[in-house]
């Protein structure tokens, strides 16, 4: 099978004209391939906006191939579109956060001990970023369900933030990059904020978010960058 995208968790390749294969890395868990694969098989009952998932074969799962393009690489190439990319992904998440899905991990079994800031009913991706995005013929398609679940929407907001800002490749002495990151975050929360005045609860829930994001396998460059945010 051809291998057409690789990334931390897998590798993408191609089964046939209309399918894929998800091929999950050793170091993986399997128990985390078979939540990954319950949780898109439920959300794709309610938000289809998403690949169709058909089953999952040993440490891979098999679904629908879509050729799109991710929003990430569409953004880096066409900057003076940045801002209708934006809304779309904006309006994207914001329909999960409209649905309520039974059967999903809850937040708080992540954050046992901060229950009161991390509850809700608001479906979650979990890992919402421009490159978990793909766009095919002007529709916005979510990928990569692993840590769906229901919670509070603005704990989303806040990890998709941070990762913008932070996440990824990246370095300390490229001041450009480390700019164009700064505005389009601020462009992102900007866009998903529109029209309201006052949030409660956005600052618990980005200081929970960067600690959290600490514990994770990230780059030295990112582990450095967060513990300056949370100073």
């Amino acid at each position: 099978m051809n291998i057409i995208g690789t990334g931390n968790t897998a590798t993408i390749q191609e089964e046939t004209a209309a399918i894929v294969r998800k091929q999950f890395h050793a170091h993986v868990p399997h128990v985390a391939v078979q939540q990954e694969f319950q949780n898109h098989l439920s959300i794709q009952n309610h938000f289809p906006m998403t690949p169709r998932v058909y089953n999952q074969v040993d440490h891979s799962i098999r679904m629908e191939y879509l050729k799109g393009e991710p929003l990430g690489d569409l953004m880096q190439y066409h900057p003076f579109r940045i801002w209708r990319y934006m809304t779309k992904m904006v309006i994207s998440q914001k329909l999960l956060h409209a649905l309520s899905i039974a059967g999903l991990p809850l937040l708080q079994e992540r954050y046992p001990d901060h229950d009161g800031l991390v509850g809700g009913t608001a479906l979650c991706h979990g890992d919402f970023h421009p490159y978990n995005l793909l766009l095919v013929k002007e529709e916005l398609y979510v990928i990569d369900w692993m840590d769906a679940s229901i919670g509070n929407p603005l704990m989303d907001v806040a990890r998709t933030f941070l990762l913008i800002r932070y996440g990824g490749r990246m370095s300390l002495r490229n001041p450009a990059e480390r700019i164009s990151r700064f505005i389009l975050s601020h462009l992102y929360r900007v866009c998903y904020f529109k029209r309201i005045r006052k949030v409660t609860g956005f600052k618990g829930c980005l200081r929970l978010c960067a600690a959290s994001r600490l514990e994770e396998q990230i780059t030295p460059v990112e582990s450095v960058l967060l513990q300056r945010f949370l100073k």
